[in-house]
């Protein structure tokens, strides 16, 4: 009886200490990089579906887009590393010789949606130029990195396409004041977020924008007076956001799985 009761003490210890290494895994798991678990774990299942598909002989076709996808998990465990540069590198270089025009190009616009993501702002700008797939709601971000390297000019022009295909798109005007600004003309930046105000009353941004202006020029009344407008119509907004900050910083990678 005593004998059986130190066998049934063993194995209760056994399984307890196992328990403990399962949870003091567990522990170390999520506490250790990356932050995002759920991607990893995404990107553990993309790898080995690529591992079964190189052993039955079908990688070939598809391992450009192992190398995509892999370069987008990458870009969200690790923000600050290049890893996914260089995968997205190898989807460009495993594109299949047979595969259209429009699919390399499609390559291009996700390698710099990821390197813009990344901070690599020569580098997004050259791979969103290349891809000629530019849409409508890239033309600020595309305007922005035109402007970081000193092309003002066609910083513009995507600024000015925005309101050629929207007369009241916030996004244009808000381009437009930023190059000015920075180009320290804010006498003009203005009479553009004024205009922006004239063809939509209610955009609390837009006041909260003008405001801004007013104050770097020395007029604290104004910029008081469009901060009330603005919380009139939006109570609650963060004066301090940027729309000219978020194109520039986006906080999510926008990029769909194949």
């Amino acid at each position: 009886m005593i004998t059986n009761m130190k066998k049934q003490s063993r194995k209760s210890d056994t399984i307890i200490l196992t328990w403990v290494a399962v949870i003091l895994l567990l522990v170390i798991y999520f506490v250790t990089p990356p932050a995002n678990k759920f991607n990893q774990l995404c990107f553990w299942g993309n790898n080995t579906k690529f591992f079964f598909a190189k052993i039955i002989g079908t990688s070939a076709s598809t391992e450009y887009i192992f190398h995509r996808n892999n370069a987008i998990y990458l870009a969200r465990m690790y923000p600050t590393k290049d890893t996914a540069i260089k995968e997205m590198d190898k989807a460009v270089k495993t594109l299949p010789s047979y595969a259209s025009d429009t699919e390399l190009r499609s390559l291009y616009k996700d390698r710099a949606e990821i390197k813009l993501f990344l901070g690599d702002y020569k580098g997004a700008l050259n791979d969103y130029v290349n891809s000629n797939m530019i849409n409508f709601n890239d033309s600020l971000k595309v305007a922005m990195l035109f402007k970081l390297a000193g092309n003002n000019k066609e910083a513009l022009s995507y600024c000015n396409n925005i309101i050629s295909r929207d007369s009241s798109a916030y996004a244009g005007f808000a381009c437009l004041a930023d190059i000015y600004t920075s180009a320290n003309r804010p006498d003009v930046a203005l009479r553009i977020w004024d205009l922006a105000i004239d063809r939509n009353k209610n955009n609390p941004r837009a006041y909260v924008d003008r405001a801004k202006i007013k104050k770097s020029m020395g007029d604290f009344e104004g910029y008081d007076n469009d901060i009330k407008i603005a919380k009139q119509y939006s109570p609650s907004i963060d004066i301090e956001a940027s729309i000219i900050e978020e194109a520039l910083h986006p906080k999510m990678l926008r990029l769909d799985i194949k």
